[in-house]
Parts: C-alpha cells; structure tokens; sequence
C-alpha cells in the first residue's frame, strides 16, 4: 500500500470515527475520535517540518567514498580526485549534510534524503 493511500485510509478512520461519536454521543466514541485526530495531526506536524536533502549525484559519490573507506585505498587520495565533492561541501550547511547521510548509512536509517540533482 502506498503513503498516499495510508493516508487516506487514516483520514477516513478519522471521518468514520467522527460520524459515529456525532451518532451516538457516547463520551467513548468521542474519545476513540479526538485519539485518531490528534494522532494524525502530529502525522502532519512531522511531515511538515523541513527535511535534510543531498543530491543524487553527490550521494553516488559519498557511496563510493565508503566503499573506498573499506577497501583501504585512502580517502584522502579519494578527496582530491573527486573534486566536485570538494566544491559541494565547502558551502556551509553541505559538510554537515554528508555527515548526517553518513552516519544514517552506517545506522542503517534514512536521515537524509535523497534528491535529483
């Protein structure tokens, strides 16, 4: 099932459960709803909030680096042939951005995520 259809699955459990509390007036029902509502608003409030993102062509080079990293070749050599990195992570907030997309690798997490570029 895609997010877009969770989506609309939970906002219907929402509507539904408001119906049925506006039926039967019961204090229950009327809990059951204002907990789905305010499970989804805070749904909202995080899909709101501004994400970390990497270009694509910068995440394919930093997946190099790691393999580089663990074949022991040297990443300072891996640095000065890769000058394109050089020139993208010089901007401030860029070198920080490649450590966030590193260390989510190595957890295994998404913590950046990954655009066209």
């Amino acid at each position: 099932m895609s997010e877009l259809e969770k989506a609309k699955q939970e906002v219907e459990q929402v509507c539904f459960a408001y119906d049925k509390a506006g039926d039967t007036g019961d204090i229950k029902d009327w809990k059951e709803f204002y907990d789905l509502e305010n499970k989804l608003i805070e749904k909202v409030k995080i899909a709101n909030q501004p994400q970390l993102t990497i270009p694509k062509s910068v995440a394919d080079l930093l997946d190099k680096f790691i393999e580089f990293v663990f074949e022991d070749i040297g990443h300072e050599e891996w640095w000065i042939q890769e000058n394109g990195l050089i020139e993208w992570f010089s901007k401030t907030p860029n070198c920080y951005i490649k450590d966030a997309y590193l260390a989510g690798k190595a957890l295994g997490v998404d913590l950046v995520k990954v655009v066209e570029g």
